[in-house]
């Protein structure tokens, strides 16, 4: 027992030197790390449909709305280089089947993080009839070895359960890297031991929208602990400021490139313009030329780009004209653009319809208590039309 908590202290202090991440548990929960779950006291915020609505309210945040069990954060500690990869309907499908069984079961997105980064490198998430000798299925599990019958072990509702009975009996799964526990149910090669974590960011974006709208991802410190918030810049000094992040170098194709676009987002700030009231999405893609963003709601644009792998779940070092994703406890979501220097473009957060420059702290500690799912690059699937934003003059 001493052992692991001098371990987990090393980790925390590890995490805390090199790492930028978020705080999205509620301050108080200090519940053990169990099998059942490593969600605490969240509660959704936002105003029900139609994402964030007006900058604040005299409490100064929005009023809460209640999902139940659907306010979870899926927590990830991503280590090495990370795939992104674009996954197809039928992959999804069958990574939400397996975070499905993992919320029957009353397991935590822990879990089922766990359960899709090991099906993405056993079968990339395809049922598959053939394997290494006699490996089927998502998990590639085999008959020989007690996982099931062939046709039960394709079957994938059955494979999951039986993953999640192997799991659930490896030793401190919960606080464990990722892919050392993924070898202790899986028993690879020797080789093949830590092939598993480059899948684990991946993994989180897809169980993150398999989950519940109110579902976010958090890089992980452990069940029960939360990591730290990002540090803004204070006040409205910096606003004018050029932007200290390195621009994006995105594969996205757009109508404006990543400068210009931030220089539209700015010059949109003050040209007070009042129309863009509850239209997050629209607002970055008019800002990178487009009339419209192509998806319906921020949530919808959010998880086409995590089955694209344009999205980084959990990431909390955006490069300038990405776009930020949060939550906010309503089917619609919010999405802003980030400018550099730890400050964001957002509609209504300086009144409905106008479009407002704040530190990224104002979204998660401040005025409206949003909890961010990460970054993507601006990419705009079935986006058209053209902008209204000008580019001002200069900017190339």
């Amino acid at each position: 027992m001493r052992k692991i908590a001098l371990g987990f202290l090393a980790l925390l202090l590890a995490m805390a030197g090199g790492l930028s991440v978020i705080v999205l548990i509620a301050a108080g929960h200090a519940s053990a790390a169990n099998t059942t779950t490593c969600t605490g006291g969240i509660t959704p915020v936002g105003d029900g449909a139609q994402g964030p609505g007006s900058a604040a309210d005299a409490s100064g945040a929005d009023s809460p709305s209640t999902q139940g069990n659907q306010a979870v954060v899926v927590p990830m500690n991503p280590q090495g280089p990370q795939e992104s990869p674009k996954w197809s309907d039928q992959q999804t499908r069958n990574a939400a089947t397996i975070t499905n069984v993992a919320r029957t079961r009353n397991l935590s997105p822990r879990a089922a993080v766990i359960a899709v980064a090991t099906a993405m490198q056993e079968s990339t998430l395809e049922n598959l009839n053939h394997g290494d000798r006699d490996s089927l299925g998502l998990f590639q599990q085999r008959p020989s070895q007690g996982w099931g019958t062939a046709a039960q072990i394709t079957d994938p509702v059955y494979a999951s359960n039986q993953y999640y009975d192997a799991l659930v009996k490896v030793r401190d799964w919960q606080t464990r890297p990722l892919t050392d526990v993924a070898a202790d149910v899986q028993a690879p090669d020797a080789r093949y031991r830590t092939a598993y974590a480059k899948w684990e960011q991946s993994a989180g974006g897809l169980v993150s929208t398999s989950w519940g709208t109110a579902a976010v991802t958090s890089v992980y410190t452990g069940c029960d602990t939360a990591a730290a918030t990002n540090t803004g810049t204070a006040g409205g000094a910096a606003i004018g400021a050029a932007a200290a992040d390195a621009v994006g170098t995105f594969t996205a194709h757009n109508p404006r490139t990543p400068t210009q676009a931030i220089a539209a987002a700015r010059a949109a700030s003050t040209s007070g313009r009042s129309d863009f009231h509850r239209m997050c999405d629209n607002f970055v893609a008019q800002s990178y030329g487009w009339g419209s963003s192509g998806s319906e709601t921020a949530n919808v644009h959010w998880q086409r780009l995590v089955a694209s792998g344009d999205a980084h779940p959990g990431d909390n070092t955006p490069p300038a004209g990405a776009l930020l994703f949060y939550d906010t406890g309503s089917n619609a979501g919010h999405v802003a653009l980030y400018l550099g220097n730890d400050m964001v473009a957002s509609n209504d957060i300086a009144g409905d319809g106008l479009i407002g420059i704040r530190p990224r702290t104002d979204f998660t500690n401040g005025t409206w208590h949003l909890r961010y799912r990460g970054w993507a690059q601006p990419a705009f699937p079935s986006a058209a039309g053209s902008t209204s934003l000008p580019i001002p003059q200069g900017v190339a």
